[in-house]
């Protein structure tokens, strides 16, 4: 099947690398020629495990090829997926310039009849607002036949993105009225060497999946940074209680860890963009509301633990923290708890120094301010505190009694309840991790 994937930013080129490792013949359109020179090269622009040799790969085999020129990408392709960005202003609502503009290309260049999915996440309507657009600007064209749209939402995990595409928990397809069942034979046809549920729905139902789920696993993670703060207040122990509530096989253990709190560019963004949904249709979404509340104050909750461990007062303490990207595998620093927390005790007068084996140079870039080392026991060296911001193996799995001879002070803060507290301790640091025993609740409490 000729496919084209229009966007190669991280959605895009994962999808349009998989499909061509499924046996399809992908051309990806990009308009911004740095990005393409760079994979032209056989490389990526950002960090993901996997996916600079599945490039590699894909494009010596001549299953794919990128090119700026709409024309070449349009001239008859069976599917066109848009993938570009549909980033969110300060309310949380999606910015869907990039999603129209790619509408207005298709209508003026596309030959054929392709089935056209959208896989950007996009609030609910805008698949249909994309096909009433589409169908407008070919019409401008002469051609009074529109083209038909599916939703088709990604659910790409930054640093699993490979897996996940080839290895779904679900594939969701949702039409409109136009879509005839030869447009979603065609999709499903895209798919049909994946062994996944194929879920078939409106347009509206299938986008609103996409924000929802995520929005449910930023519920899980606040209400247990919730249940970590009431372990602080109460002296119960935040593990037993995980324990004994994820062992209920209708709760689970996903996304069911205290710590800074989530980040990145799909949980925050499709928490606010639910909030900013019920707000445009007249639905409070309390929850989601409070589950975004929570992790806005997480940094704070830190800061102030910190505060405590080092005598109530950060002024002139230099805290090392460890991992800046918002998860491990990833060099993705937005909405990144690492950074939130960096910026809140600097703004309480600590010397903040950071590291992290991915993200250094996009942090160099957007926060000169902050000090950056080459290695954990550099950050460390001299530090009154180290902070475990990231759960990186490496970071994790750190020899204590190295970074104990480091450091200045004594105090070591789990931000992600990922190191061993055993052999924390064992090396004479304070381990301490809001949740736990070890914290008092005067120092957690927000």
């Amino acid at each position: 099947m000729q496919v084209t994937v229009v966007g190669l930013g991280y959605v895009g080129l994962v999808t349009a690398a998989c499909l061509a490792r499924l046996g399809q013949d992908v051309i990806g359109l990009e308009s911004d020629e740095s990005k393409l020179a760079v994979l032209d090269a056989g490389q990526i622009p950002y960090f993901e495990p996997g996916l600079d040799a599945e490039v590699q790969t894909q494009l010596a085999g001549r299953r794919l090829r990128f090119t700026k020129d709409p024309a070449t990408a349009l001239a008859g392709p069976d599917a066109v997926l848009i993938c570009v960005g549909t980033p969110s202003d300060a309310a949380g609502r999606a910015d869907l310039r990039f999603v129209l503009d790619v509408a207005d290309t298709i209508a003026e260049r596309v030959e054929g009849r392709p089935v056209i999915a959208l896989r950007s996440t996009v609030p609910v309507g805008t698949t249909r607002r994309v096909e009433r657009r589409l169908a407008e600007s070919l019409r401008r064209r002469g051609i009074d036949e529109g083209l038909a749209i599916i939703s088709n939402p990604e659910f790409l995990r930054t640093g699993r993105a490979i897996d996940d595409f080839l290895r779904p928990t679900r594939i969701v397809l949702g039409r409109t009225s136009r879509a005839t069942d030869a447009d979603i034979a065609r999709l499903r046809g895209l798919y049909q060497s994946l062994d996944a549920p194929m879920i078939i729905t409106d347009a509206e139902s299938a986008e609103l999946v996409k924000n929802a789920a995520n929005a449910f696993l930023a519920t899980k993670v606040s209400f247990v940074n919730e249940l970590a703060q009431l372990c602080d207040a109460t002296g119960a122990s935040i593990d037993d209680v995980m324990a004994g509530v994820s062992a209920d096989p209708r709760i689970g253990g996903d996304y069911f860890r205290p710590g800074l709190g989530y980040g990145g560019s799909c949980l925050p963004k499709d928490v606010r963009s639910l909030i900013a949904m019920g707000i445009e249709h007249g639905q409070a979404m309390a929850l989601a509301k409070a589950v975004d509340e929570v992790n806005r104050e997480q940094a704070t909750r830190y800061a102030r633990a910190l505060e405590g461990a080092l005598g109530g007062d950060l002024t002139g303490k230099r805290v090392a923290i460890l991992g800046l990207a918002f998860k491990p595998e990833t060099d993705d620093i937005r909405d990144s708890p690492s950074l939130s927390l960096a910026r809140a005790i600097r703004d309480r007068g600590a010397q903040v120094v950071g590291c992290d084996p991915e993200a250094t140079e996009r942090v160099r870039r957007s926060e000169a301010w902050l000090e950056i080392a080459e290695t954990p026991l550099e950050a460390a060296r001299d530090a009154d505190a180290v902070v475990l911001g990231t759960e990186w193996p490496a970071y994790v799995t750190l020899d204590a009694r190295s970074l104990a001879a480091a450091m200045r002070g004594r105090v070591f803060v789990d931000g992600r309840g990922a190191a061993d507290p055993v052999a924390i301790r064992a090396a004479g640091l304070d381990y301490r991790a809001l949740g736990r025993p070890s914290i008092e609740a005067s120092t957690a409490s927000s």
